[in-house]
């Protein structure tokens, strides 16, 4: 539950001679309860199965059968007196809660070591779900704020151009918290990427001639805080896990969020037209990028609820993902046989990454309370504003160059994720096998010792 890969032994004699002091449809409904929190607040469906494993094993089960999606838990469960139980949990919608999950995540590791009345277990629970969700709102606001203006002087933006768009994100981070309910995500996400580009069209078409302003990093910088990059970091990492179905269903999700985005913004630059030239140089900036960076990542993590204790390391990892991609973007594309572009995500998803999984480890949280503000700044929310712009002037060269972009882009953050999970699954089970060797032996030796004491 702290981002390895450790499973519960599965050998029913293990827990034989252990009986249960709870009924199983008891130890099943806090699981449950834990499994439907941390998928409302977007944990990865890998996560939830194993934490529900891990529960009801500790409470006894000597079989335990889990099967989550993002909307749906199946689990069945048998103790080793003969009593199984089976639940079905529907779960209805998700925000994004880094704070949630680590809490909630914390509670199944304390569940696991000290084995708790589950009547206690469903009291923190609500306390987590409820009493933890109504602080601070207006932290939502901030995150909101420095993230569209973070982010839009990353992708070459004035100070002006940036404070627009952080107004226009205060507008979005408003929306979002004041969604009806029977507006799924796909409509609500194209309706308000239209309002924001249509308000910044308007604040462009009356002030753009009097001011200096550049109304592409401004719409780039209000499309960072639509651009669904939780469920695209949990989408990779649940289908490496073997999570075929629930990664598939993310992945989906990302592209029809993406195409939303993309719907709304056209439709605006259809009727206003689009502005394709960038205000400066980014590229000639890396210190500043860098520093945008970290503000723009200070503000998707208040949206994503990262808890305080982490905002710095959670920042410290979006600065270093940054630099990362800029120092491979600087290899020259002559020197290579496909696009710098991917060289760079790679470097950015590979750094990223390793922070995060090291991170998990020394502060024993999950892996996605680190990976997804680290992972922000390689969103390719600039190439998609590009690739729709290009594609309303017609120029439709540029055009599919800004796509492959925004392709590369995805590919080289999920190779990058894919590389480092991997190694480190594999590093961490030799690391479990030589632990259980070193165990086992000192077993031996203590009672070698104890029988020549006799």
């Amino acid at each position: 539950m702290n981002g390895s890969s450790e499973k519960f032994p599965t050998t029913p004699a293990l827990f034989s001679e252990s009986k249960s002091e709870y009924d199983p449809d008891s130890i099943l409904t806090i699981a449950l309860d834990i499994c439907e929190g941390m998928l409302e607040s977007g944990a990865e469906t890998h996560r939830v199965e194993d934490t529900a494993e891990r529960i009801c094993r500790a409470y006894g089960a000597h079989r335990v059968e889990i099967f989550a999606i993002t909307s749906l838990v199946v689990a069945t469960i048998a103790l080793p007196n003969g009593e199984d139980c089976t639940q079905v949990r529907r779960v209805y919608g998700n925000v994004n809660d880094l704070f949630k999950i680590e809490k909630l995540n914390a509670l199944s590791r304390t569940i696991c070591r000290d084995k708790p009345c589950p009547d206690e277990v469903k009291e923190e629970i609500f306390d987590i779900m409820h009493r933890s969700g109504n602080r601070c709102r207006w932290l939502k606001y901030v995150g909101g704020f420095l993230g569209a203006f973070g982010f839009t002087m990353f992708f070459g933006g004035t100070v002006f151009d940036a404070l627009i768009a952080a107004l226009v994100g205060l507008l979005i981070c408003g929306l979002d918290m004041n969604r009806p309910k029977y507006l799924n995500q796909i409509a609500y996400t194209a309706i308000v990427s239209a309002i924001g580009s249509l308000l910044i069209a308007m604040i462009y078409r009356f002030l753009g001639q009097l001011l200096p302003m550049h109304s592409a990093e401004i719409n780039i910088g209000v499309i960072m805080l639509l651009i669904p990059g939780l469920a695209l970091g949990n989408a990779v990492r649940d289908l490496l896990c073997g999570e075929v179905v629930s990664g598939a269903v993310k992945f989906l999700q990302c592209i029809l969020v993406a195409g939303a985005i993309a719907a709304g913004f056209t439709s605006i630059l259809l009727v206003f037209g689009g502005d394709s030239a960038s205000a400066s140089g980014i590229s000639s900036r890396p210190l500043l990028m860098i520093l945008t960076a970290g503000i723009g990542t200070i503000g998707f993590s208040l949206l994503f609820s990262v808890p305080p204790k982490r905002l710095f390391y959670a920042v410290l990892g979006g600065m270093l993902s940054c630099s990362c991609y800029l120092a491979a973007g600087q290899i020259s594309p002559d020197d290579l046989g496909f696009s710098p572009v991917l060289l760079a995500s790679i470097s950015g998803g590979v750094a990223c990454t390793c922070y995060a999984e090291v991170m998990a480890r020394i502060n024993k949280t999950p892996t996605t309370v680190f990976l997804i503000p680290a992972m922000i700044p390689l969103v390719p929310g600039g190439a998609l504003y590009y690739t729709m712009a290009y594609l309303v002037q017609h120029d439709n060269d540029m055009a599919v160059s800004k796509g492959l972009d925004t392709l590369y882009t995805c590919m080289g953050i999920s190779i990058g994720i894919v590389l480092v999970s991997v190694l480190f699954q594999i590093i961490w089970n030799l690391h479990l096998k030589v632990s259980k060797k070193r165990n086992e032996r000192n077993s031996r030796k203590k009672l070698k010792e104890d029988i020549q004491r006799r």
